[in-house]
């Protein structure tokens, strides 16, 4: 999908911790990109927007990786909500989501298909990652993470990968940074399950992408 501004928001669905669905959510994925192309210009302005919305009526939808891209810039975001917790007054209070963004550096490129992907990330570098201020609390008030911000995985602890995540998904992201690098046999023993050291975010093509192979 794409805005006036030549501003881009594609997505991939990867589900998550299945308890932070929340069923009172009143903004799904899908209503999240079309308000957000309504709204903003950048993609700094549309993450910020759709952590906005979420948090304001609330999620209905599980995890998501968003691509969003504007001339200058691309971004990976991902999200997932909170689940339900009654508030005591017919409310949630855990309305809204957490969230982590990531900059990717000119001359890379990136890929996510069906499983979340942003592994440990900058928490003191707002030109290349933004992320919602109780991304790792959270996470330690429900028990998905024990340990050091520096060490929080966002991937790790929202949405664990497990067989069918690396052959079906991770694979597919395999795939693609093996048309674009030579680095495929470094990476293929986390597809094969032989280590859970994850293939990076991003990575550095081995010639100029053009039309036709964005194509």
């Amino acid at each position: 999908n794409m805005n006036e501004h030549s501003l881009i928001i594609g997505e991939t669905t990867y589900g998550g911790r299945p308890e932070l669905e929340d069923s009172t959510g009143l903004i799904d994925y899908g209503s999240l990109i079309y308000i957000t192309l309504q709204r903003a210009k950048t993609a700094r302005e549309a993450i910020l927007t759709i952590a906005e919305l979420a948090n304001t009526y609330g999620y209905a939808s599980s995890g998501e990786s968003f691509s969003i891209v504007d001339p200058e810039e691309a971004w990976i975001m991902e999200l997932i909500g909170k689940g339900y917790k009654d508030d005591g007054k017919g409310g949630n209070a855990r309305k809204g989501i957490v969230w982590v963004a990531r900059r990717i550096p000119d001359g890379y490129v990136s890929a996510h298909a069906n499983q979340a992907r942003i592994t440990t990330f900058p928490k003191d570098d707002p030109e290349n990652c933004l992320y919602s201020p109780d991304v790792i609390s959270f996470a330690l008030e429900m028990w998905y993470y024990e340990g050091p911000d520096a060490e929080f995985s966002f991937c790790d602890a929202y949405a664990p990968a497990d067989f069918s995540a690396l052959r079906a998904c991770e694979a597919r992201v395999w795939s693609y940074f093996n048309m674009f690098t030579a680095r495929g046999n470094e990476f293929l023993p986390y597809i094969l399950g032989d280590t859970d050291t994850p293939m990076p975010l991003f990575v550095k093509p081995n010639r100029k992408i053009s039309v036709q192979d964005v194509k």
